[in-house]
């Protein structure tokens, strides 16, 4: 039986884009960052497939990526997907994509005809258990992404698993890391909560304390694996250089419309109160340009995060979690948690 390769995963490339590839999904998770009104409300939107090659192209000339990172929405409903791997495949380019599985089968012949451009298949998932995982998305979620990650190890095909950091889910990361491991995943990737309303920051997100403690135990798990378990950017972090791809000017996101924004992260968000971090619609505008503007909106965001710091310096006090956490002070930077006021210093 084949083993999927970690070639490429092992040391993930940071240069990226990330492409939204549609606003609809198919499963209800609360918790999502999605606008709900987009998701579930609003008639079906799909990415324009014949726009990735300027964005492929654009992005590989601006700085060196070679590799597309497919986001939702859920990525499989997207009637053009065996299209837009042909087109990866077809400018030498690498992709991945995050699923929650459920409709894994759609795509499954396209990954296998087209293996070599094949990165990664990421499958989210909320817990190592049949109940903890569809307490969230609705019953019969588990046993789909179990399926789907089966199809993966028995062709031999690279997947991670990618998890949430909630109060729900704390007692849970031992389990969840070695349901992957046991699965034959080659990492698993989880990542703090983004809360979408005060209510769901007081149920679900995690103290600054709390936050230390799950990253000490993922990172015990790290020594222990022999797969990759890791922690997405936003974990507690004060040092004011660059602290994701993102500000670093390697990576960014285009949405299901078409236009280039910062992050994919803040893309959509649910509740927010503008779209400052939207620079360009590809559609009309070519991406060399469009991206030289959204580096300004970067640099902007740097000097805003070091001043924060700066001034927490001065004042002699520790930076709170919204500040000394990146994706939370770019959160509310950018008017995404508008019920949360700016800290005072």
């Amino acid at each position: 039986m084949p083993r999927p390769s970690t070639e490429h995963v092992s040391d993930p490339d940071p240069r990226r884009v990330s492409v939204e590839l549609t606003n609809i999904c198919n499963l209800h998770c609360s918790y999502c960052v999605r606008d709900e009104e987009q998701l579930y409300h609003s008639p079906a939107s799909y990415f324009p497939a014949g726009l990735l090659r300027q964005i492929i192209r654009g992005a590989r000339a601006a700085y060196g990526s070679k590799y597309v990172s497919f986001t939702g929405g859920e990525v499989t409903l997207h009637p053009r997907f065996c299209e837009i791997v042909e087109t990866i495949k077809a400018e030498n380019a690498q992709f991945g994509f995050v699923t929650n599985g459920f409709h894994f089968d759609r795509v499954y012949p396209i990954l296998l005809a087209n293996r070599e451009a094949l990165r990664v298949v990421a499958f989210s998932i909320d817990g190592a258990t049949r109940e903890a995982h569809d307490r969230w998305r609705g019953e019969g979620s588990f046993v789909r992404v179990i399926r789907a990650v089966t199809k993966c190890y028995v062709e031999g095909l690279p997947f991670i698993f990618k998890a949430g950091i909630r109060r729900d889910t704390v007692p849970q990361l031992e389990a969840m890391a070695l349901l992957a491991a046991r699965l034959g995943a080659i990492g698993i990737d989880f990542s703090h909560l983004l809360p979408t309303s005060a209510q769901a920051e007081d149920e679900l997100a995690l103290s600054r304390e709390e936050r230390t403690h799950a990253e000490q135990e993922i990172g015990a798990l790290a020594n222990i694996l022999k797969m990759r378990v890791a922690i997405a950017v936003g974990h507690y972090n004060v040092h004011p250089d660059p602290p994701c791809a993102n500000l670093r000017g390697v990576s960014c996101n285009v949405d299901y419309r078409g236009r280039l924004t910062l992050c994919c992260n803040l893309a959509g968000y649910r509740g927010a109160e503008g779209e400052a971090d939207v620079v360009a619609d590809l559609n009309r505008e070519d991406f060399t340009a469009a991206y030289e503007r959204l580096q300004e909106v970067a640099r902007k965001q740097l000097e805003r995060r070091r001043q924060a710091l700066a001034a927490h310096e001065l004042a002699g006090r520790e930076p709170d979690l919204h500040t000394g956490s990146p994706c939370l002070f770019c959160l509310q930077s950018f008017g995404k948690i508008p019920w949360h006021q700016q800290p005072t210093v």
